[in-house]
């Protein structure tokens, strides 16, 4: 029993040998491609995002902010909304002037109406629109210089 106990000792010491070699060599030699597919992966995410906060906007555009019975519903996704941004470094950056409108509409429902919910989801969008694009360039960039 004890031999086959030392057998198994050097087998996992040997794979666990091979396996920071084969670690190591990846870091050296292939550490472009690594990063390329961790850019990949970090931009995946914050598309996640940008695709979550879009659903949000058309879930925001389905309420009437001006119908007494809906300005709660507007006002809870509004702080979805505010929550998400805040918790995203990259868009609490981007966004933090039309952050400060959400956040005024949040704390006083009354302020807000109709039209200014639209003007709100509209400017909201485009600066998702752009912040895309930009993030599109950067990764275009990043792709042509590696």
């Amino acid at each position: 029993m004890d031999s086959l106990l030392t057998f198994i000792y050097v087998v996992a010491s040997i794979i666990q040998a091979t396996a920071a070699g084969i670690a190591i060599y990846l870091f050296i030699f292939k550490r472009d491609k690594i990063k390329s597919i961790f850019n990949l992966l970090v931009n995946y995410s914050f598309q996640t995002t940008l695709s979550e906060l879009r659903s949000k906007l058309e879930k925001l555009n389905e309420y009437n902010a001006s119908d007494p019975n809906q300005k709660n519903d507007v006002s809870c996704v509004l702080n979805d909304i505010e929550g998400q941004i805040r918790g995203n470094e990259v868009l609490l950056d981007k966004c933090s002037k039309i952050l400060k409108r959400i956040a005024r509409f949040t704390k006083d429902q009354e302020v807000l109406t109709e039209p200014k919910k639209r003007s709100l989801v509209s400017e909201l969008r485009e600066n998702l629109r752009n912040i895309d694009i930009n993030n599109y360039d950067e990764l275009m960039k990043r792709w042509n210089n590696e």
